[in-house]
């Protein structure tokens, strides 16, 4: 299957809360997703299709830190389960940071496995300065470029439950 990437669009939004809701097998990350765009917290959505059906996304919100919006989170993140592993996923992170650095951004967050993210220069040593509800081995960072807060406490989008 040949699978292409491409910008969101509103009218993809229940097939990416579908794919969501198949991907991690509950319906919490595809409600996130809903209120990130209902709140106007997206800062980058896309989508992997595959033929004409949607089979991954990812999403990319706004994080303020002390107060400034000037940290990016990255999840959910997500492919249906029969392509896990096929390098979908992959392929979206990779754009989607692309994307961020190329529009100035310098600092993105993701909790998420502490063996896959760090393959995309994520780590928990680049999280550590910064406060944040999910703190710990899977809560990591990836820093864009050299500018940018260097500590600070982390504020979510409501979406997440803040």
């Amino acid at each position: 299957m040949d699978i292409g990437l491409r910008p969101f669009r509103p009218d993809y939004l229940d097939a990416i809360v579908e794919v969501n809701e198949a991907g991690f097998g509950h319906a919490d990350e595809g409600r996130i997703t809903r209120a990130l765009h209902a709140d106007g917290d997206s800062i980058l959505s896309l989508v992997a299709t595959g033929n004409i059906e949607i089979v991954g996304h990812i999403e990319f919100f706004r994080i303020r830190i002390d107060g400034a919006p000037v940290g990016v989170g990255l999840g959910p993140m997500c492919v249906l389960p029969e392509l896990q592993q096929t390098g979908v996923g992959a392929r979206l992170i990779r754009l989607g940071l692309k994307a961020l650095e190329g529009a100035g951004e310098s600092l993105v967050f993701v909790l998420g496995h502490n063996t896959y993210y760090p393959k995309f220069g994520f780590s928990e040593a680049a999280a550590k300065p910064f406060t944040s509800p999910w703190s710990g081995p899977h809560f990591m960072a990836l820093r864009l470029a050299p500018v940018g807060p260097e500590t600070g406490t982390l504020t979510y989008p409501k979406a997440f439950g803040g």
